[in-house]
């Protein structure tokens, strides 16, 4: 009897600690932080709630310091569609996290520049998506369907960065390519599991 009523006391404090961790990351969700405060608060998250998929993340290369780039992993992919990142495209991803609140100079800025300049592996595009879906699991269906959308749009953008032929100038064509709507699709789909 006593070790069952040890065990029921010590899942109580676990439940207690996930449920602190949850709040934490609602919070900081919906107040938009920066990208590495929220991060943090993922990590945290995944090494009670999925341990396996944080050990991923890690054997990848990923660490406290680069993780807010690893956020911003789907807008990487969408540059990297056709096979190679143009410089717009590139402004577009590197506009983009600088708005999200990814300073110059840090870790993650030059973890981001990299990926810019050699593709990362699909590995890596896979678990940030599983990343991404676990942190946004925990927001209300409405606000995570809102995140959902703004992380859609903000692929979009960097799909659209390239566009500038006579075409799509005069409304004719779109600027996104096959391949970037392919991923576009990928992403939307499997955050939103």
């Amino acid at each position: 009897m006593p070790d069952e009523s040890f065990k029921k006391r010590e899942r109580a404090f676990e439940e207690d600690w996930a449920n602190k961790q949850n709040a934490e990351l609602i919070d900081k969700l919906r107040r938009k932080d920066k990208l590495e405060a929220i991060g943090e608060a993922l990590a945290k998250k995944l090494q009670t709630d999925d341990p396996a998929l944080l050990q991923r993340v890690v054997d990848l290369g990923v660490t406290l310091d680069t993780g807010p780039a690893f956020l911003l992993a789907p807008l990487v992919q969408v540059a990297w569609a056709e096979g190679t990142v143009t410089e717009k495209e590139r402004q577009a991803v590197l506009s983009l996290a600088a708005q999200r609140g990814l300073e110059t100079g840090t870790p993650a800025h030059a973890q981001l520049v990299e990926w810019l300049s050699t593709r990362p592996p699909d590995e890596l595009f896979d678990a940030a998506i599983e990343v991404i879906k676990a942190g946004f699991g925990v927001l209300p269906e409405s606000e995570r369907l809102e995140r959902v959308d703004m992380l859609a749009k903000a692929c979009r953008k960097v799909a659209e960065a390239s566009g500038a032929g006579l075409w799509h100038r005069l409304g004719l064509a779109s600027s996104v390519s096959a391949e970037e709507y392919g991923f576009l699709d990928q992403i939307r789909a499997k955050v939103r599991g």
